[in-house]
């Protein structure tokens, strides 16, 4: 990947950092925040490699030996530090600035990259903050969070922000299709998580084609008035251990059914989520009206609120149907 694809995916945090590598104006600390999956850990990657990449200026090739050892944790000048059990300890701190003090084994430059920086214990973070406050000629810190707001303002203080936007539903989509994910569950995968790596766990589990399955039949079945939705929806409590844990991602694939089947009704095809059902999602479109479409999206919302708080999931799924099935 260079910058050029980086740009494509976060074009702020790219452009501020390559401009700062190219012109050699590089800070000694960033800290990258953003949700999960926004790419935060692959372009702090990225920048370390860029930075000791011989094939190419103010970029990486990804390919070369260096890119490699960067990429698997195995180059002496690129350290990282991630929370050992639930923090992240004074101890890894203090190993790390050991390290920092040395001398370059390869190039001029040194490069930590701290994850979850935002667990770092009280002493870890104060002893963080000594070490960015007289940095060491030529390290760069890489500081990665979720939750910027748990960090020290000193800290705060001491780093560059680069902000992360949540990763485009097309983007996730073209990167699972290149992955060799179906074009289908790609799609569907993508409006389900905004993290690159759930998205592909997603749709490559034999579960989420099932699932997704699993809703195009008990849509078809509630507007047949009789008992076959029920049946449905006992057999696969039944048939899987698991069904449980995946009925919150069940409620959500059958909200994002009926939105594409009001879609389409519409005439918005071109803002299909099961854009490879068309011709399922056209014969549904005869026999749900708006109305019952709007209404039963809300009562989608309302039964996977009711399963968060603890109620019997076959009973709340029973009453869904029923509900469906009234209008």
């Amino acid at each position: 990947m260079t910058w050029t694809r980086f740009s494509q995916q976060q074009p702020r945090a790219s452009e501020l950092l390559y401009h700062s590598l190219l012109n050699n104006r590089l800070a000694h600390a960033y800290l990258l925040t953003g949700p999960k999956g926004a790419g935060k850990k692959q372009m702090a990657l990225h920048l370390a490699k860029s930075l000791f990449c011989p094939e190419r200026e103010a970029d990486a090739c990804g390919a070369c030996v260096t890119c490699r050892r960067i990429e698997g944790g195995n180059h002496p000048d690129v350290l990282f530090v991630t929370p050992d059990g639930a923090s992240i300890k004074i101890d890894q701190i203090r190993a790390l600035q050991k390290e920092m003090a040395m001398r370059a084994v390869e190039s001029p430059y040194k490069v930590y990259i701290v994850e979850h920086v935002d667990k770092m214990t009280i002493q870890a973070s104060n002893s963080l903050l000594k070490f960015l406050e007289e940095p060491p000629a030529g390290v760069l810190a890489l500081l990665l969070t979720e939750h910027s707001h748990s960090i020290l303002p000193t800290i705060l203080s001491r780093c560059q922000i680069v902000p992360f936007s949540p990763l485009a539903a097309e983007t996730i989509a073209e990167q699972l299709r290149s992955d060799g994910v179906t074009a289908g569950l790609a799609q569907v995968a993508s409006h389900i998580t905004t993290n690159v790596e759930e998205a592909k766990a997603l749709s490559q589990s034999e579960s989420f084609a099932q699932l997704r399955n699993l809703v195009i039949q008990l849509s078809h079945e509630c507007k047949q008035r009789h008992s076959s939705a029920l049946f449905t929806i006992h057999d696969m409590l039944q048939k899987s251990d698991k069904i449980k844990e995946e009925l919150p991602l069940f409620l959500d694939l059958l909200i994002l059914w009926l939105r594409d089947i009001l879609y389409v009704q519409v005439g918005r095809h071109a803002h299909l989520i099961n854009s490879d059902q068309q011709d399922v999602l056209q014969g549904q479109a005869l026999v749900w009206t708006k109305a019952e479409l709007l209404h039963g999206i809300d009562l989608v919302m309302d039964t996977k609120n009711r399963i968060e708080r603890n109620a019997n999931a076959q009973l709340a799924l029973e009453r869904l149907v029923l509900q469906f099935q009234e209008g």
